[in-house]
């Protein structure tokens, strides 16, 4: 029993052994190194629509941070001279007051305010209704980074697909173009490399700027909810 215990803890320490020195072989750095423009030339067309979407993700992306923000969208000056209009019963006065600030939380208060005659219950419903309306917008540059997502790596794999076919297209190869073909098979597989780097940039910009707009329409709704309150609906 001895034995065979010290037989097991040998093997046990020579595969860790192992692992670590494939490890660090691995970590070595490469004294190969890659022909960027080898690379772009072999699947131009492709690296050339993956370029630009990766520029429009960043693009909508940069640009929805900068206009999805909770102090424009809710200007704090505004909505305490809102405030102090409905608490005075000034209520003509709000509505022209939101008709002059046409942003997402004015046209949401203006369409309560618009309906207030007809019930509380018909003021709420407007007030839903133009804020999924307004919000439209915001979702739809979400939908386009997440095509970006989906299309970025399909298209890198459509690259790789037809690589490989013109690779393995002439069957009569000779024993000297094997070493031709295998760097015709790597430099196809750049496409899914580059996609799928386009496709994780992608989900990132989407996963923050969803969070974003999740919050910023949290704040917009509960406002909107403080607002309903101050909006009298018996006149």
């Amino acid at each position: 029993m001895v034995a065979l215990a010290g037989v097991f803890f040998m093997k046990r320490w020579t595969i860790f052994f192992l692992a670590v020195f494939a490890v660090a072989v691995a970590a070595e750095p490469s004294q190969q190194t890659v022909d960027l423009k080898k690379v772009f030339t072999a699947a131009p067309l492709i690296y050339s629509v993956l370029s630009l979407l990766s520029i429009a993700s960043m693009v909508i992306w940069l640009y929805s941070l900068a206009t999805i923000r909770s102090k424009d969208i809710l200007p704090g000056a505004f909505i305490q001279e809102l405030k102090n209009q409905l608490r005075s019963g000034h209520f003509a006065e709000a509505e022209t007051l939101c008709q002059t600030e046409p942003k997402l939380f004015s046209s949401i208060v203006s369409a309560g305010l618009s309906t207030r005659k007809l019930g509380a219950q018909v003021m709420i419903d407007a007030m839903k209704s133009e804020g999924k309306r307004a919000a439209t917008a915001f979702w739809q540059r979400l939908s386009l980074l997440n095509d970006i997502v989906i299309i970025a790596p399909m298209l890198g794999l459509l690259g790789t697909v037809i690589g490989m076919f013109y690779a393995f297209y002439d069957l009569n190869r000779s024993s000297e173009s094997i070493n031709a073909l295998f760097d015709g098979l790597g430099i196809a597989v750049g496409t899914t490399v580059a996609g799928l780097i386009v496709a994780i940039i992608a989900m990132i910009f989407y996963t923050t700027l969803k969070y974003q707009i999740v919050k910023t329409l949290a704040l917009v709704e509960n406002e909107a909810l403080t607002i309903s309150t101050l909006i009298d609906t018996r006149e």
